[in-house]
């Protein structure tokens, strides 16, 4: 499974509680009522977790892609990576550090989809 790094300060995070149907590990990328959360512990199937539905987090990104400033991300669950393409991908947030085609991570905030 993909991993997501959270690399915003404590405060800035923000985390909810949810019994996922499959067994995750910590910084476990899932997709759970069209939200993109990741998990803060690991956590056996059906088990109560905390999981981060906001804040900074680096995520794989799509290879050879670059990502600006500002430019909305979404995640491509089938691969495990950030992209830019919308299609049926699930909208994550805002690239807040520019990441370049050679990069292999995007610093993406997090957030829920209103």
């Amino acid at each position: 499974m993909a991993k997501g790094t959270v690399r915003d300060s404590l405060q800035n995070v923000r985390t909810l509680k949810l019994a996922h149907t499959a067994a995750v590990t910590a910084g476990d990328v899932i997709v759970s009522n069209g939200q993109v959360l990741v998990a803060v512990n690991t956590a056996l199937i059906n088990a109560v977790n905390a999981y981060v539905f906001r804040g900074k987090t680096e995520f794989p990104k799509e290879p050879s892609l670059a990502i600006n400033v500002g430019d909305v991300c979404y995640w491509l669950a089938a691969s495990g990576y950030i992209t830019k393409t919308v299609g049926s991908n699930t909208k994550t947030g805002i690239c807040v550090e520019a990441a370049l085609a050679a990069d292999e991570v995007a610093l993406v905030m997090l957030d829920e989809n209103k």
